[in-house]
Formats: structure tokens, C-alpha cells, sequence
């Protein structure tokens, strides 16, 4: 009733002011306009708390949410949208964790469930890839098993047409391309050590399945394998880096999975090194890979391993770094975050604004599309159980939607026009996901969040399948 009552008053008030003529009247009826307005918003928040405190969905609609699902987990790697059946309507397709342990395909305009798979027993947390891997002309969808190293390859219906099988568990997203330009798909996946602390990065045939090279990494492949050509003999080249092991980007040739370079990062046998991929700026001689450890440095390498410059921040920068021309003046910023969300200039490192303190520390990092409407890049990121846009070029903050959920949301933003009314939407999973019990007691809610921007927004982890970090 209240609600209701607040309606009525700001009506009557912005009646009055229309009718006003003395500008301190003016003023004074503003700021009550303005009182009444928080007050409502006030009361709007403690409505949602006390439904999602007793376990109620929100609504659809409420606070700009298109609409949500009930999941029993929550959702680690990164969804995908797409229009898997080529009808001209967009699907999304996500794994989810223990307690779940689904891939699930729903209605991007809806959340209609259209279909699921069962993983063999294992969460499935690496980010979701969706391509045309056997060159049939029609789309399938990647999804790894983090368990047992079976990464699935399903049909857009849902029905499982092979496995890509990985040496041990993977949590890292496939990329996907022609590597060398002969017309077959290859697709490419990093996996867990096995016994002997050794993980691998593996190359499969996207039409037969088969492995084409396999190469050996100390540590933990957790990264998604990243692919440029950095030799310049016309076949795109892959570089991952090193979890709880060697602490090394790795360049590898795109031909035969040979060491073309390696750059090893400060810190001991007990550092964690770096559990995402790099990001990829610039091109020819210009060309510029960047990096970011939990040890806190920050570097720009040059396409033959050499460093163009580093930085040290005192944070455990755990989510991947990200590249976009925020201000429109043609050249990028760099964007990366642990604890705090970091600006800076990829010429050279230094600050644009920020750093910005984060509640939670980032998980999966940022990514840019135009969420305010301005036509502008912002900043999109998730902080705990928040959604957050930051203007580009000044940081200020633009939009924010909070779920009033418990748990987190560990994902990276998936950035789309899902019901086609010409603004983007975004998608996530909120809840909680832990191992303990095989995740017995974890849930989750999938959202679909309306923004006011328009353009191609962000499809997909990384921004495309070659995992570059970067539209």
C-alpha cells in the first residue's frame, strides 16, 4: 500500500511543481520529489529481500529483469548466445555446477528451457563454445566435463554427436578456428595435471575428433587457449598459460604444438601463476600480448615473447584482462581486476581512472558494451551478487543491478539483444557452488537483465572463439 501511496504523492508533486513559478518553491518541491523517489526505491528493495529470503523468484519485469530460473547450482564458466536453429531467435546455452551438473540450452527471450544434457558425473565448469566444428553447416555446442576430461560436442538440438576426450579434467573454454586456412575446423582445449603434475594442451580435428598434437605443461591448463599468429607464416598460433605450475605463458605453432617462446613470471613452487588466458592487442609489428598473474604483475609482450613493459599492482589478479578502445580516440585500454577493477592505458600501463575497490574479488573479469544507452563503451562487471557498468572514459558508475541474493555470481557477463526489441539484455547465474558433498546444498537463479545500449554486445567468453579478449 505504501508503494501504492508513494505513486499517488509523486504525481501530485511533480503537478505542483509544473505549477510553480518561484524558483526557490521550485527547488524545495524537487527535493521532495527527489526524498519520495529513494523512498520508494527503498521500499522496493526491502520487498525483494524479505521474496528472495523466503525463497521466491523475482519477479519478471522487476527491476528491469526479463526473466529467471531456478537452477540447483550456480554457474562457473561463461555462457554462449546464439541462434542455434537459425530461425532468427537467440538460444543460450550454459553448464552449471555440482548439485546440477546440466548443460542447459534455454529461450533467450523467455528462459524456456529447450533443452538439457547430463554431464557423466563431473561439473561442468569451462565457458560454453558454439561453432559449426565438423563443417556441416550447422552449429554444435562445446561443453567440458571439469571431472573427467570429456569435452561433449551436441548437435543444437541437444543430441550428442562425439567427445573431444582430454588426457584429464579441463575447466578451460575451447577455442575454435581454422588454424591453418585449409577449410577444417580445429578446435583446441587445455586439461588438469594428471599424477605427475604435468597438464596438457591438446589440438583435435573438429570433424573427425581426432588429435592432431597434444603438448605437456607443468601445472594446471586452466586458461582458455588463445590464437594469433605470431610468426607470420599465415596459421594462427596458440598461447596458454601455466595454474599452480612453471608460472610460464607458453606460445606454441599452430602446425605441430612446438614451442615457439616461453615467459616465465616472478614467484616460487608454491606461487598460483596464472589461471586465465592472455589478451591480444594490435597487429604486424604493433602486436601485443597481455598478461595478468596472481601474483599481482601486469605485462605487454611483444609477438616474440619479449616484455614492452610491466607493472606490479599488490592484488591477486585472478580474472582475465580485457582490451577495448573505451574513449574513441583509436587506441585501447586495458582492463583487468582482482580486488580492485583496473583502467589502464595498453600503450603503457598507467591509470586511466580507478583503481575501483571490488566487494567481492572479480572471478571471470569484465567486459564492454554500451549498457547506459549513450552509444558509449562501458565497463560491465559483476561484484559479488551485484552487476555493475562504469562509464569508459570516466568511471562513473552507469547502471547497477542487485540480485539481493546470497552466494555470488562467478561467470563473466554474456552481453545480447535476447528478445529482439532492439537493447541489449544481459545474462548470469547467481547462487552458490561449492564441492562440499557434491554440492548438495547449493543453488542458483539464471537472470536475464534488461540495459538500455544498443550494438553487438559481448556473445561469448573472451568476446569470440579465438578467446582474444577483446570484440
Amino acid at each position: 500500500m505504501r508503494l501504492v501511496m508513494t505513486g499517488f504523492c509523486l504525481v501530485a508533486l511533480c503537478s505542483l511543481v509544473v505549477a510553480q513559478d518561484k524558483p526557490d518553491r521550485v527547488a524545495e518541491l524537487e527535493k521532495r520529489v527527489d526524498q519520495l523517489e529513494k523512498d520508494n526505491a527503498e521500499l522496493r528493495r526491502r520487498i525483494e529481500a524479505l521474496e528472495a529470503k523466503a525463497g521466491q523468484q523475482p519477479r519478471a519485469g522487476t527491476q528491469g529483469v526479463l526473466w529467471t530460473l531456478a537452477l540447483k547450482s550456480d554457474q562457473k564458466g561463461s555462457a554462449h548466445v546464439a541462434d542455434l536453429d537459425g530461425d532468427g531467435k537467440l538460444e543460450i546455452v550454459f553448464g552449471t555446477y555440482f548439485n546440477e551438473e546440466h548443460l542447459f540450452c534455454v529461450d533467450a527471450a523467455t528462459g524456456a528451457i529447450k533443452w538439457k544434457h547430463k554431464s557423466d558425473g563431473g561439473p561442468l565448469d569451462a565457458s560454453v563454445a558454439i561453432a559449426d566444428v565438423d563443417g556441416d553447416g550447422k552449429l554444435d555446442v562445446l561443453s567440458g566435463d571439469s571431472a573427467y576430461g570429456k569435452l561433449y560436442c551436441l548437435s543444437g538440438d541437444g543430441k550428442l554427436k562425439g567427445i573431444f576426450q582430454l588426457p584429464s579434467g579441463t575447466d578451460s573454454p575451447p577455442a575454435v578456428a581454422d588454424l591453418d586456412g585449409d577449410g577444417a575446423i580445429e578446435v583446441i582445449a587445455g586439461s588438469m595435471w594428471q599424477r605427475d603434475g604435468i597438464g596438457a594442451v591438446t589440438c583435435f580435428n573438429g570433424k573427425t575428433r581426432e588429435k592432431i598434437w597434444e603438448r605437456r605443461i607443468k601445472g594446471c591448463v586452466q586458461s582458455e587457449p588463445v590464437l594469433v599468429d605470431l610468426n607470420g607464416d599465415k596459421v594462427l598460433d596458440v598461447i596458454v598459460t601455466s595454474w599452480r605450475g612453471d608460472r610460464k605463458i607458453h606460445a606454441l605453432n599452430g602446425k605441430d604444438g612446438e614451442p615457439l617462446w616461453e615467459f616465465e613470471t616472478p614467484g616460487n613452487d608454491k606461487s598460483m601463476g596464472m589461471y586465465h588466458g592472455v589478451a591480444i592487442g594490435g597487429q604486424g609489428d604493433a602486436l601485443t600480448i597481455y598478461a595478468a598473474t596472481c601474483q599481482g604483475d601486469v605485462y605487454a609482450l611483444d609477438a616474440k615473447g619479449k616484455a614492452r613493459w610491466h607493472r606490479h599492482v599488490d592484488d591477486y589478479l585472478f580474472a582475465p584482462p580485457t582490451l577495448a578502445d573505451l574513449d574513441g580516440d583509436g587506441k585501447d585500454e586495458l582492463i583487468f581486476g582482482g580486488r580492485k577493477l583496473y583502467v589502464v592505458r595498453a600503450a603503457d600501463g598507467t591509470d586511466v581512472w580507478g583503481p575501483t575497490v571490488v566487494t567481492h574479488a572479480l572471478d571471470r573479469g569484465a567486459v564492454v558494451a554500451d549498457a547506459d544507452g549513450d552509444g558509449k563503451p562501458d565497463v560491465i562487471y559483476f561484484d559479488g551478487v551485484k552487476v555493475l557498468a562504469r562509464d569508459g572514459t570516466s568511471g562513473r558508475v552507469v547502471f547497477t543491478f542487485d540480485t539481493l541474493l546470497k552466494g555470488d555470481i562467478s561467470s563473466a557477463p554474456i552481453v545480447a539483444d535476447f528478445d529482439g526489441d532492439g537493447a541489449l539484455d544481459l545474462f548470469f547465474v547467481c547462487g552458490t557452488g561449492t564441492s562440499e558433498n557434491r554440492g548438495r546444498d547449493n543453488a542458483g537463479t539464471a537472470y536475464a537483465v534488461k540495459l538500455k545500449g544498443k550494438g553487438e554486445g559481448w556473445r561469448t567468453f573472451r568476446g569470440n572463439l579465438r578467446r582474444t579478449g577483446r570484440q
